[in-house]
């Protein structure tokens, strides 16, 4: 379960270190990076952006957004591979099954930046 859960190809975790990063740096150079606050600001904003991005993409993986797909598919008229939603929603819930937890690494570099920010806090202020 836990190697479900974490484990993914590292690539994933190292896009979401490198999106934190240039959150971050973009976050100090508005900033300013003579102050302390300025790097308590960007870890934590950095990491509360990419914890969100996880959490889009963990509503996207179980199905949030899966009426807009079905209606996209619905379009083309009698070349449809499902009958109705139902089917629709169907195949992708077993689809849904055999993936690998996208969202984790986003999710969990974004809480790591975060934590890091409030111990910033914490030291610093």
């Amino acid at each position: 379960m836990i190697h479900r859960i974490f484990i993914h190809s590292p690539i994933r975790y190292i896009v979401g270190l490198i999106l934190a990063i240039v959150i971050g740096f973009l976050c100090l150079l508005s900033k300013g990076f003579e102050y302390r606050i300025s790097y308590v600001d960007a870890f934590s904003v950095s990491g509360a952006i990419v914890f969100f991005l996880g959490l889009l993409q963990a509503a996207s993986f179980y199905g949030a957004f899966e009426l807009f797909g079905y209606s996209f598919s619905a379009m083309r008229g009698k070349n449809r591979r499902y009958k109705d939603y139902y089917e629709y929603q169907q195949a992708k819930l077993e689809k849904r099954g055999q993936q690998e937890l996208v969202y984790v690494p986003f999710i969990v570099v974004g809480v790591l930046f975060f934590i890091t920010g409030m111990v910033l806090n914490l030291i610093l202020l």
